[in-house]
Order: C-alpha cells, then sequence, then structure tokens
C-alpha cells in the first residue's frame, strides 16, 4: 500500500499560493503582479540552491548567531512536577528576537535581485529593528513605516532603527498602528517596487511573502529538532510545543519542522493575549471570525 506523505506547512503553502483550502493568495494591485512574481520566481530558484543555503547559514552562524541555546527551566520543573521543561532561547539571536532571520533572508534576495534600498513594517518595532541592522550589513538603504501611536509607545526600538541608518515613515492614517503602516508600506512598493525590495516582518501579506518568511524563521526548528535528538535520542513522544502566536512568524518557524509528526505525538499550542473580562474579544481576531475578507492581499476569517 502507498503511504501519502504529510505535506509540510511550508509548502502547503506553494499550490496556487493558498493554503487551507480558501485562505491565502495573491490579492494586489496590478502593478505588483509582476514585482511579486519575480520575486516568487527567485525565490523558487533559490531556495533550493545550495550556494544560497550556504550562504544563508554563513550569515546566520557568523552574524545572526546559530544555534540559540536549548535549556531546561529546572525551577519551573520542579514547581510544576511531572513534565519536564525546556526552552529554546531564541532572544540569543542578534538584535534579541527571531525577526532577524527573515530580515536577513530578504536583504540576500534584494541584493541578489539588484535593490538598492528595502522597506518594511513594524508595530512593536522588532521587525523593523531588525530589518534596519540587516540592510545596514548588507549595505541596503532602508525605510521603516510605523504606526504614529506605535512611534510614541516604542522610542527605544524607533531610536535603534534611526541609529542604524534607517528612516522611520510615521503613519497617520486609521488607527496609526501596525495595519495602517503595513498599508503604506504596500502602497509605498506599488510606486516603487522597480528599485526597492519589501520586507514583511510576519507571516502576511501576498503568499510569496508567507513562505518567505516561513522557510526563514523555520530555522528555529530545525535546530531544535536536532537538540531535541541529541539530548533525548530522539523526538521525544507527547511533544507539546508552545509558541506565542501574533503575526505567525514565530510560531511558524517554532512547529514547522514537527508538522510531519502524528498528531498524538506533536501538540502545538498558540498562545495569545487575551482581551477585557468576560469578552470573547482577544489579540488574535483573525481566528474567530466567520466571514472571509481579504487583508493586504491575502484571505482571512474577519470578526463579525
Amino acid at each position: 500500500m502507498k503511504i501519502k506523505k504529510k505535506i509540510p506547512l511550508i509548502d502547503q503553502a506553494n499550490k496556487l499560493g493558498f493554503w487551507g483550502g480558501k485562505f491565502g493568495g495573491n490579492y494586489v494591485p496590478e502593478t505588483l503582479k509582476k514585482p511579486i512574481e519575480d520575486l516568487e520566481i527567485l525565490f523558487n530558484k533559490l531556495k533550493n540552491d545550495k550556494k544560497f543555503i550556504a550562504e544563508r547559514d554563513k550569515y546566520f552562524k557568523n552574524w545572526v548567531g546559530t544555534p540559540t541555546r536549548f535549556i531546561k527551566l529546572k525551577n519551573l520543573t520542579n514547581h510544576i512536577g511531572g513534565a519536564q521543561i525546556w526552552s529554546k532561547v531564541v532572544s540569543d539571536a542578534n538584535g534579541g528576537a527571531h525577526k532577524i532571520y527573515n530580515a536577513t533572508v530578504h536583504c540576500l534576495l534584494a541584493k541578489r535581485s539588484g535593490k538598492k534600498f528595502i522597506i518594511g513594517d513594524t508595530g512593536a518595532g522588532y521587525a523593523g529593528k531588525m530589518l534596519s541592522m540587516a540592510a545596514k550589513k548588507f549595505g541596503l538603504k532602508c525605510k521603516i513605516f510605523m504606526g504614529a501611536k506605535d512611534i510614541a509607545r516604542q522610542q527605544p526600538n524607533v531610536k535603534a532603527m534611526k541609529k542604524n541608518g534607517a528612516e522611520v515613515i510615521p503613519v497617520y492614517s486609521g488607527s496609526q498602528t501596525l495595519v495602517d503602516a503595513v498599508s503604506e508600506c504596500m502602497r509605498f512598493w506599488v510606486a516603487n517596487c522597480d528599485t526597492a525590495a519589501m520586507c514583511v516582518g510576519s507571516t502576511v501579506g501576498p503568499a510569496i511573502f508567507v513562505r518567505i518568511c516561513g522557510w526563514s524563521t523555520s530555522q528555529i526548528s530545525r535546530e531544535l529538532k536536532v537538540q531535541l535528538i541529541d539530548e533525548f535520542g530522539s523526538v521525544p513522544k507527547k511533544l507539546k510545543l508552545y509558541n506565542c502566536v501574533g503575526g505567525g512568524s514565530s510560531s511558524f518557524g517554532f512547529w514547522n519542522e514537527f508538522m510531519d509528526y502524528d498528531k498524538k505525538q506533536c501538540e502545538f499550542i498558540g498562545v495569545e493575549a487575551g482581551g477585557p473580562a468576560k469578552s470573547k474579544r482577544h489579540a488574535a481576531p483573525l481566528t474567530y471570525g466567520s466571514k472571509i475578507g481579504i487583508l493586504h492581499g491575502h484571505t482571512y476569517f474577519f470578526p463579525n
């Protein structure tokens, strides 16, 4: 009997830019179809290119600082009793966050495509900070779009971006937060796609950006899988993988290499901030809607 192999999460996004059936896609202005197609062609070529992978791995090791540590939380393990609790210390990475993997790969792609500067969006500021660091490392000019309210409350990261030579562009439209920063960034790219590369810091936007982000941050689970085998001899049974779920870049990277395992062996638990008391509202609103809509280039569930 022929056994049907499970398709890893990152590869599910490949077919026509959709995953999970109706979600994903490339709903973009006509002027962006060619730049996105060019990016897809370039990425599809390079993601399996041994020289490009070697270049990526060189920067991950020598500049980002991989592999990051895998440590046992002894006090918490003893306090709870029963299960062993371990942590993948991704904050060891250069800049202090997983966003550096995606930023590095996007800058490598920008250099390969001959672009002179790179643009990106940010909310709390980490994606922007990491992109500004990577742009400086690879000699690219950098523009970061950020909501005016986020700029006011995230000054340390704003100062870091400017110190790295990035231009931080305040966005005053709408809620003046991340969602509007993404919109403004994409509008700018429409007008400047011939000279600028765009980096989307999370698993949002047209499907190609989800794929690039997942391919980049999956460095986390690639390392973790090796570390688990080194520590326990194999991937443990009844493994529970907890990760925050916001824009999805961290959880995608943390879970991807384990998506082929039986759900009885590996369980994925996403954690996100709760909302007001006695309310169904929370910080992951795209998970509880019943209407399908389009945001930043692909389909989601939207709140009623």
